[in-house]
C-alpha cells in the first residue's frame, strides 16, 4: 500500500492523469468477490467511481482510495487533526470505550451474554474446600437422579447467580437439586418475601463448618 502511494504521488507531481495512472496500475483482482478470495485489501475494476477517479477500491467497503484521501487533504486544510491523538482526545475515547463496554458488552441481549454468566458464575465461588466439595456432591446427586430415574436433574441456585435485584453465590446453602423441567420454569426468577422467609430461618440457625 506504501508503494502504490508513493507511485501515485510521484505519478501527479510528474503531471499523469488518472487515465494514465490507470496504465500504471499493477495486477490486482477486478472484482470485490475476487479480492476478497485472494485476501487482498485492494482491488480495481478498470472503471472511475462516481466522482471520475480512476483509483483501487477498498475491499473491505468498496470505497475509492483516491477520494479518501481528498477527504483527509481537505480535513487537513481546516485543521482536523491538530487536536488529533491529544490528551483530551485520548480521554474521550476511552470514555466513550467504558460507555459502549457496558451498554454493549455487557448487555442481556448481546452475544456477550455468555461469557457475563460465566464472569459471575466465577465471582459466586466463595464457598471454603469443604463447601465446594458439598457442592460438588449435590452436582452428582443430580446425574445419579437423571439415571435412575430417567428424568433429568440439575442443580438449582436458591437465589440466582444474575438477578436485577440479588446476586445469590455457590455455596452448599443455596444449592439443591430439582427437575430440569422446574429449573427451567424458575429460571432467574426471585421470590423477595418468600426467601427472606427463608434466610431468616437460616439466619438462627448456627453456622456449619463445611462452608
Amino acid at each position: 500500500m506504501t508503494s502504490l502511494k508513493k507511485r501515485d504521488g510521484l505519478a501527479r507531481q510528474s503531471g499523469l492523469t488518472n487515465q494514465s495512472l490507470l496504465m500504471a496500475k499493477p495486477k490486482l483482482p477486478v472484482s470485490n468477490k475476487e479480492a476478497k478470495l485472494k485476501g487482498r485489501t485492494t482491488y480495481f475494476t478498470g472503471r472511475p467511481c462516481k466522482y471520475g477517479h480512476y483509483s483501487e477500491r477498498f475491499t473491505k467497503n468498496r470505497n475509492c482510495r483516491e477520494c479518501l484521501r481528498l477527504r483527509n487533504l481537505s480535513k487537513t486544510k481546516k485543521d482536523y487533526w491538530v487536536s488529533y491523538g491529544s490528551e483530551q482526545y485520548k480521554e474521550k475515547k476511552r470514555a466513550y470505550a467504558k460507555r459502549y463496554y457496558y451498554n454493549h458488552k455487557l448487555s442481556e441481549n448481546s452475544v456477550n451474554r455468555y461469557a457475563k454468566r460465566r464472569l459471575f458464575e466465577k465471582l459466586s465461588k466463595i464457598a471454603t474446600d469443604a463447601g465446594k466439595i458439598q457442592v460438588r456432591r449435590v452436582k452428582i446427586s443430580a446425574q445419579m437422579l437423571t439415571i435412575d430415574t430417567g428424568i433429568e436433574h440439575e442443580m438449582d441456585h436458591i437465589i440466582p447467580i444474575i438477578n436485577a435485584s440479588v446476586c445469590g453465590l455457590e455455596v452448599p446453602t443455596n444449592v439443591r437439586v430439582v427437575t430440569k423441567k422446574e429449573n427451567r420454569r424458575k429460571a432467574a426468577r426471585f421470590d423477595q418475601e418468600k426467601q427472606s422467609i427463608i434466610q431468616m430461618v437460616l439466619l438462627k440457625k448456627k453456622p456449619s463448618e463445611e462452608g
